[in-house]
């Protein structure tokens, strides 16, 4: 085989390589959260809602927040511990979203606080207030208010 061919070959391998593989290249350097979603996160942990609280109800060491890689949905997290009944801790997270701006979703049936929508920077931002349902479970007086987006917008929801 000539010189010339087999460098043609070689180069058309190398090309072919190059295009097969910059895609996963590209996708291993980019994949999982990042600065974005660290800057996310901070405006996220100043939405308001997360410091509105039943007379009565404590909140429970600082806020946390997480990133999931595969979705990049970054969820930040206040815990409190209750005084109140349960129905009550619903209606004053209701109202107080509502008169914050937070959309109900269309299902709403009009007692909880799942998956409420804000526009926040130009980004969906979703609200849920988790209570644990089983009475005896570790900390079961406690309960999450939190709220998810992503770089696109929406979280969880």
């Amino acid at each position: 085989m000539k010189r010339s061919t087999i460098a043609v070959l070689v180069a058309v391998y190398m090309v072919l390589g190059v295009v097969a593989v910059a895609p996963f290249a590209s996708w291993i350097l980019t994949y999982g959260c990042g600065a974005e979603d660290d800057r996310l996160a901070a405006s996220l942990a100043a939405l308001g809602i997360l410091d509105a609280h039943p007379a009565g109800a404590t909140p429970q060491e600082g806020r946390s927040s997480s990133c999931e890689n595969d979705d990049r949905i970054t969820t930040v997290v206040q815990t409190y511990r209750a005084s109140g009944p349960r129905a009550e801790l619903l209606s004053f997270y209701r109202e107080a979203a509502i008169r914050d701006g937070w959309t109900p979703p269309p299902e709403d049936d009009g007692e909880g606080v799942g998956c409420f929508t804000k526009s926040v920077g130009g980004r969906t931002v979703e609200l849920s207030v988790w209570i644990p349902e089983a009475i005896g479970e570790e900390h079961a007086d406690d309960y999450d208010v939190d709220v998810s987006s992503s770089p696109e917008g929406g979280g969880w929801c």
